[in-house]
Parts: C-alpha cells; structure tokens; sequence
C-alpha cells in the first residue's frame, strides 16, 4: 500500500506558491515567455525592467515539468510536496526575501493605495472639525450632512477611483480619534505585507511595534493600541470602482477583528479579504523612520512620499509640492480660519517645526527647500523636496513597468482593432 504523504506545515516554502507575489512573478513570467523567441531585444529589455533575471531560468525550468496555472492545480503541488517543488519554491521565496530586506535597511514597504492616502487626510481633518479638501490629482470630496442618528458619508472620486467612508455616530467618533492610530493601520499594512498575508491576517507583537514607533513605556503603548484598534474596528467603509481596479464593496468594517494580549504581547489585526485588496493596490516604500514622528511631521512624511511615487522627478532627484496642498492634507488651520491673524503660531511655525524634526531625523534621505516673506508668499509657494537614491531607483523602475505596461496594452488593442477591420 502506498504511504499517504504527510500533512502540508504552515510554514512549508511551499505555501510560497499561494501568495500574491508568487502569482506577480508567474503573470510576468507568462508576459515574458512569449517574447524570448519572437523578440529577444525587447525580451533582455523587459527582463531588465521587471528585475526578473535570477527568477525567469528558474520558473521556465520548472513550468517545463509543472502545472501552476490554476489554484487547483498550484494545491496538488503541494499535497505531493516533491523535493523538486519544494526547493523551486524555497529559492524564490529567498530570492523575495533578500530583495524585500535590501530595502528595509532604510525603508519599509508598505502595499497601499488611495484609501490610505485619503483615510489619513480625512482623519486629521475630521479631528480638528474641518472638512477635508485635497487640492490636488483632480480628486474631488464631497460630504453629507450627519443624518439623524449621526452617521455621515463622506465620498472621494478622481479618475480612476470612487468611495465612500461611512463614519457612524460621527461627532463621538472623531473625539476619541488619535492620529496613532493611522500609523497603526500604516504598521498593520506594512507587517501583512511581509508576511504575505496569511489569512488576510497581520501578527505583530507590542515590543515590535514599540521599536517601531519610538515608545518607551510598554504599558502606555499597551492603552494606545487598544484605543487606536478599537478606531481601526469600528470604522466603516463603502467603496466602488469605476474601472475594476478592486472588487466593490458596501457597508464593511474597516478591519473584522483586531486583539491583544498584554502579556504575551501578540497582536492581530485582520481584514475581509476585498476590504484588504482595497487598501494594498500597488506596493510602496515608506522611510523605516516615519513612526518615530510627532503627529504633524508624521502625516507631512507620509503626504511626501506618497507624492514621490507619481510626481515628476528631475535629475537631481527632487520634484514640487504646492504648500497650500500640504496645509490642506495634514489638518493645519487655512489662513481664513485663523483668529487674530496669528499667522504664524497657527500655521507656520508648525509647518517650519515638522519640516525640521523630518530633516533631522531622517538622516539626509529627504531634504526640503522653501522660500517665503509672508502668509501670503508661504500659501503661494512651492517645496522643493529632495529624495535619496534608493527612492529615485525605486520610483525609476515603478515608472519603466508601467510603461511597459502601457506600451503592451496599446499594442494588444491595435492588433485587435486590426483583426476586426479584417
């Protein structure tokens, strides 16, 4: 009789197979597969923009002997756990790995989206009782007015995207909201990443966190992630998508469940799967230390490196940044809403003090630059702000995929407008 293999462990390299960077690699291995024989100068170019070298030998050996193309056929593989699968996938889960933690030594990678970018904005506005206007991107906001039982929606809508947060007994939410507990989320997404989101799911202990974030009294870190895990679960969430990016959704709590035990110090925060998708569209790099700021400085870093990622970068690595956008983003009064005239304890001085503490503590990986005479100069001008190499490259090779991409889709619709001419 033949002997039954043995039950599959949680932490097998085969499970390597099942996440969603497996399933990149084999979509961009089944793009670049085709273009080896019919077009080897763009198959070296497009192997050079996708980083794929050490992976490509590796995955057209294996696919040679192996069936991976369905999630049926990817579960046999494991269930037999052949020496063969298990060393195919053991190598490239290493080769993730090692180019994962080439960035962490300065920078975390964080998979976000627009509704982490958004959620931030409307957090600290909503927490200072004003609405949230971002200036920028074409985005436009619109809010109800709190209905009968308090609830207000509050919907956000540029080219691509549109959705809904619903905030239930709004007023009372916003009094106990803590800006920690957006860097919680921040540290939540980034931590599921890393671990390839087993079961939607992010472990974490306090003691991690707190190297993190900076703290220093376990016991208070231990009250505020219970307050900002409880902003985290309680918050509600509608979203819909124009153009397929994500799955849409109505009325889901931000996350499903979030615990913590105080003495072992294990944490987990967990997601409903499309909730999830929504919020890690596309991966970003996030300075390693960005959770050791103070609130203001803490959503400017997060405002500027999210704005990295799109804007237009020059040969000295620096791109520009409307300040008034800035003000509106990380909660600073308008000058309209000021008393007194008190320009500068309200709105400069903070903005100057956040500014400082992000050159101070980053460490040279971000620079700024700015000029102005008055309130009126410093709501006109411009920052210019400066990122290190490591993001430069980063952003360079996010800039030729999608290009590549691009460049592919425009060619696959002539060549189907053609065959339909034909």
């Amino acid at each position: 009789m033949a002997q039954l293999p043995e039950p599959v462990g949680q932490d097998t390299p085969l499970r390597f197979l099942e996440t969603e960077q497996f399933q990149e690699m084999l979509s961009t291995y089944q793009k670049l597969k085709p273009l080896e024989k019919d077009h080897p100068r763009k198959f070296k170019n497009q192997m050079n923009t996708y980083d794929f070298g050490d992976i490509y030998p590796l995955m057209d050996e294996y696919l040679q002997t192996h069936d991976l193309s369905t999630p049926e056929a990817v579960a046999a593989v494991i269930a037999e756990g052949s020496p063969e699968s298990v060393g195919f996938a053991s190598t490239l889960r290493n080769i993730f790995e090692t180019t994962v933690a080439e960035r962490v030594q300065e920078y975390d990678v964080l998979g976000n989206s627009p509704a982490t970018y958004f959620i931030c904005g409307v957090w600290a506005n909503m927490k200072r009782g004003r609405e949230f206007h971002p200036a920028s991107n074409g985005i436009t906001v619109t809010y109800d007015q709190p209905d009968a039982y308090g609830n207000q929606n509050i919907r956000y809508r540029n080219k691509d995207y549109e959705m809904t947060l619903v905030f239930e007994a709004v007023t009372e939410y916003t009094k106990n909201l803590s800006w920690t507990a957006h860097r919680l989320l921040i540290y939540t997404l980034m931590r599921g990443n890393a671990d390839n989101w087993r079961n939607n799911t992010a472990t974490f202990t306090i003691e991690e966190y707190m190297a993190w974030a900076g703290l220093k009294s376990r016991d208070a870190a231990y009250r505020q992630l219970k307050k900002d895990m409880q902003s985290i679960t309680s918050m509600k969430i509608t979203a819909e998508s124009f153009k397929k990016y994500f799955e849409s959704f109505y009325i889901t709590h931000l996350a499903t469940e979030a615990s913590i035990k105080k003495y072992t110090g294990e944490i987990r925060i967990s997601f409903a799967e499309n909730v999830r998708h929504f919020l890690t569209q596309y991966y970003q790099l996030i300075p390693d230390w960005m959770g050791q700021l103070s609130e203001n400085a803490y959503r400017l870093a997060f405002y500027l490196f999210y704005r990295a990622r799109k804007a237009p970068i020059d040969n000295d690595g620096m791109f520009r940044v409307k300040i008034e956008d800035i003000i509106h983003y990380i909660g600073l009064p308008t000058k309209e809403e000021v008393k007194n005239r008190n320009y500068d304890e309200a709105i400069i001085r903070p903005f100057n003090k956040a500014v400082e503490e992000i050159e101070k503590i980053s460490g040279g990986s971000i620079r700024m630059e700015f000029d102005y005479d008055d309130i009126n100069t410093f709501l006109a001008g411009r920052i210019n702000v400066g990122i290190d190499e490591t993001m430069q490259n980063y952003i360079q090779k996010i800039e030729k995929t999608k290009t590549a991409k691009q460049l592919e889709g425009k060619k696959s619709r002539k060549k189907k407008s053609e065959e339909e001419q034909q």
